[in-house]
C-alpha cells in the first residue's frame, strides 16, 4: 500500500483533490489509519480492502532482514552474578 501511495506521488496524482482523496483512502487502511485531523478535513473517506498475503515461502533472505531492520530490536543486559 505504501508503494501505491509512492507510485501515485510520483506520478504527481496528489496534486488534485481527487488524487488527494485516494491518497487518504489508501491511509486509512495502513497501521493506525486516519488521525481525527484527517478525518475532519475528509470527511467522507473509505477505506481500501486492505490484499492478504498467504505464504509460506521466504522469498529472499533479505526480506525478513528488512523487518528486522525496520520493526526489530535487541536487548542486551549485563548483571553480576552472585554464583560465581
Amino acid at each position: 500500500m505504501f508503494k501505491e501511495v509512492v507510485e501515485l506521488m510520483k506520478n504527481k496524482v496528489h496534486l488534485s483533490s481527487e488524487g488527494l482523496k485516494k491518497i487518504i483512502n489508501i491511509k486509512a487502511s495502513m497501521n493506525l489509519g486516519v488521525s481525527d485531523f484527517l478525518k475532519s478535513e475528509f470527511i467522507d473517506f473509505t477505506p481500501v480492502e486492505r490484499k492478504v498475503i498467504n505464504t509460506e515461502i521466504i522469498p529472499d533472505p533479505n526480506w525478513i532482514a528488512g523487518f528486522a531492520s525496520g520493526e526489530g530490536c535487541f536487548d542486551v543486559r549485563i548483571t553480576q552474578s552472585s554464583g560465581c
